[in-house]
This record gives structure tokens, C-alpha cells and sequence, in this order.
């Protein structure tokens, strides 16, 4: 009896020890030409390389699979960033020292029913976080681009704001490395 009671004071005792994951979740709110609000666990993070003029990005990738408007942001590097505040740019130009600053693209909708694809234009990713495989942080986004219904008009606006936490996909990760 004293060592089942010991032995399950153990077990208790390692189970506080163990840091408490949460699932890898996002936030995102749009308004502008496109309104729409969405949430999940669909927030992950690679290193793909090489991707932009022979060089590896990073990419956190936010909603892609099933929600109602989908985030990327793309960091050049090999490597997660330093918590901090980091612009964002519309184009890339390594000359500029842009391995500081993300690019992002949004798209609203879903595969099925796209609603627009928009670019960012300006902004901040504020990443908060960077340890054991995860990446969070908070974003906001001023965007251009175009809505399915109208392709031609590459002028609407729109500002995803929200937040992340996104894991690390040894998929992409993987894939970068067996070049």
C-alpha cells in the first residue's frame, strides 16, 4: 500500500514537472474590402530553402487548410527570429537588408470559394516567442490586392490583424534539407 501511494505521488509529481504545450493556434480578424473573422490550429512553421534568389525563408503558415481566409509570412532566413517588432515589406530586396523585415500574403476564402488574394503592403509582425519548436506572435497588416469577383481591380484594401502560435513542421523543414 505505502509504495502504490508512493508511486502515485511520483507519477503526480513528474506530471506538474512537465511544462503544459498547448495545441498551436491563430487569430485572424480582416476588415476593409474583405470582412471576416476566423481561428484554429492550423499555424505551422518551416524553413524551405532555397526559395527566394537561392536563399532559404522562413514561413508561418496560418488557416492554409481548412479556415475562411488564410495568412503567410515569410522571414529570409535559416533560422526562427529574435523576439521583437519587425516590418513589413512589399518587395524583396536584398540589398535594403531585408532579412529583417517579413513579407506577407493573405488570402480570403477557401480553395472552393476563393474571395481575394491581397499582398502586404505595410505593417508589423511582433514575434513574442521562439523556443521548443513554437513561434508566436501578433501581427497587423495593411494589404492590396484583388476580390475573385473583380480581377481586374488590383486596388482594394484590407488589415488582418490577430495573433499566433504556430509549431514547427518538420515536413517543410525536411523537404528543405534533402536538396
Amino acid at each position: 500500500m505505502y509504495a502504490q501511494s508512493t508511486t502515485l505521488g511520483i507519477l503526480a509529481a513528474i506530471a506538474i514537472a512537465l511544462p503544459a504545450t498547448s495545441a498551436p493556434s491563430f487569430t485572424l480578424h480582416s476588415t476593409g474590402a474583405v470582412q471576416l473573422r476566423a481561428t484554429g490550429h492550423e499555424a505551422r512553421y518551416g524553413i524551405v530553402a532555397p526559395a527566394v534568389s537561392g536563399h532559404p525563408v522562413l514561413t508561418v503558415a496560418l488557416g492554409a487548410e481548412t479556415g475562411a481566409g488564410a495568412l503567410h509570412l515569410t522571414l529570409p532566413g535559416d533560422r526562427l527570429p529574435a523576439p521583437g517588432v519587425y516590418p513589413i515589406r512589399s518587395t524583396w530586396n536584398e540589398t535594403a537588408g531585408d532579412t529583417a523585415a517579413f513579407h506577407a500574403s493573405f488570402m480570403a476564402g477557401t480553395v472552393e470559394h476563393p474571395v481575394g488574394w491581397f499582398q502586404g503592403e505595410s505593417g508589423w509582425v511582433k514575434v513574442t516567442g521562439t523556443k521548443d519548436g513554437r513561434i508566436s506572435g501578433t501581427y497587423e497588416i495593411a494589404t492590396r490586392g484583388f476580390l475573385s469577383a473583380d480581377l481586374a481591380d488590383e486596388d482594394q484594401r484590407v488589415t488582418v490583424r490577430g495573433s499566433f502560435e504556430a509549431d514547427g513542421d518538420s515536413t517543410a523543414t525536411t523537404i528543405a534539407l534533402v536538396r
